[in-house]
């Protein structure tokens, strides 16, 4: 009797296979919600606002929809946004004004003064009693001349990229800027439009404006 005792005292305890198995799978799912858990409340204390739900959709729609614009182009929209009850197209306008300077290396105030001169109520479907169309009024026989990507003047990216390459390429063999901008306004004799001879005063003017404000606004 003793040594069947003692035999059994020292015998191990065989556990079934599936006990095993739910042990292990408890112990899983355990160290889970410990480990989310802990995940949470870091995010908590460091992002109190992320770590609620539907906290992204508490966001401003700006951070989630679109990226923020150059300083740049911000002092550019900043100008235009006084012309325009959109700000969207105010923005968008501003950042192709902005691109298609610096590839046309011309001043975006210049082309700024040049687009508001055209059209200050910034309407991107605008057309002239001769055909003038979009932004900066381009006529339709430089449609598609110009390496844009687009011959829909009505694009606002399509059309400046045609009106910046047209201004640079006046620009090119004019002595100077007046001339070039009378160039570009199709200013010869003055017998098409009646003084347009005043046309790159009022550019220059509204180009110097808009410079003031963007060196007003970088201070």
């Amino acid at each position: 009797m003793d040594e069947l005792a003692t035999r059994r005292k020292i015998e191990p305890v065989v556990v079934p296979r599936w006990k095993r198995r739910l042990s292990q799978v408890t112990q899983f799912v355990i160290a889970s919600a410990l480990l989310v858990s802990g995940v949470m409340y870091t995010l908590q204390l460091q992002h109190p606002t992320f770590a609620q739900p539907g906290a992204i959709a508490q966001l401003p729609g700006a951070l989630i929809e679109a990226p923020s614009l150059s300083e740049e182009t911000q002092r550019v929209a900043a100008v235009l946004r006084k012309y325009s009850k959109n700000p969207e197209t105010a923005d968008r306008i501003a950042g192709v004004l902005v691109d298609e300077g610096k590839r046309r290396n011309l001043d975006p105030a210049l082309l700024v003064g040049v687009l508001l001169t055209e059209d200050a109520t910034l309407d991107t479907m605008a057309r002239s009693n001769v055909g003038a169309t979009g932004l900066m009024q381009v006529m339709p026989l430089h449609r598609g001349k110009w390496g844009c990507g687009s011959s829909n003047l009505f694009d606002i990216e399509s059309n400046i990229c045609h009106g910046a390459s047209i201004l640079q390429d006046v620009m090119k063999n004019a002595p100077s800027t007046r001339v070039a901008l009378l160039r570009y306004n199709g200013c010869v004799r003055g017998s098409n439009t009646r003084g347009c001879h005043h046309y790159p005063d009022k550019v220059m003017r509204t180009a110097n404006r808009a410079t003031a404000d963007m060196l007003a606004m970088a201070d």
